[in-house]
């Protein structure tokens, strides 16, 4: 718990700038296809004993986790929405 309230404060400043940026740039979203789309290489990866392929998924899965978090305690269904919704121009 204690190193989870040190994570957040040392992280909350990157955490607001994807928030406001978020909307224009689609970050969060290209995270997540990115992880879904390699997630079909975990298994493999298991069974080749390819850790640095797993600990890579594990951190992008810790960073999902971690910015949703942010996201859905500072703003609204609709807002959070938004984020997911992003269309390329």
């Amino acid at each position: 718990s204690a190193d989870l309230k040190l994570l957040e404060e040392a992280t909350i400043s990157v955490c607001k700038s994807l928030v406001e940026k978020n909307p224009r740039t689609g970050n969060l979203g290209s995270l997540i296809k990115v992880f879904l789309s390699r997630t079909k290489e975990l298994k493999i990866s298991a069974e080749c004993q390819n850790h640095l392929f797993i600990w890579q998924a594990h951190n992008a899965l810790f960073i999902i986790c971690c910015l949703l978090k942010v996201f859905i305690s500072q703003m609204s269904e609709e807002e959070l929405q938004l984020h997911f919704t992003y269309e390329e121009k």
